[in-house]
């Protein structure tokens, strides 16, 4: 079965796209430098037919060298199963 995309996922592989970089603040402050903690977030674009708790649009925190990268219709995108991501965010 595809995905509204186009795409088939197998198995338990989620598919992944890293989240925009935000270089201003909710509050308007303009961020200047990482303050990030190291660990990039993704948005899932699509997962496999065997993944729980995941859809897309969640953004989840995961180990980024287990992923696969490629790129979709012009998209840099990584695939990785579903026990690399460690944390799933509800935003």
């Amino acid at each position: 079965m595809k995905s509204e995309n186009g795409m088939f996922v197998t198995d338990y592989n989620v598919v992944l796209k890293e989240t925009e970089v935000q270089n201003q603040s909710s509050g308007g402050i303009i961020l200047s430098g990482d303050v990030s903690t190291g660990n990039k977030p993704g948005i899932v674009v699509a997962v496999g037919p065997d993944v729980s708790n995941l859809v897309p649009g969640l953004k989840v925190y995961l180990d980024w060298k287990e992923a696969m990268p490629f790129e979709y219709k012009g998209v840099k995108m990584a695939v990785v199963d579903q026990g690399a991501i460690k944390v799933i965010c509800d935003e």
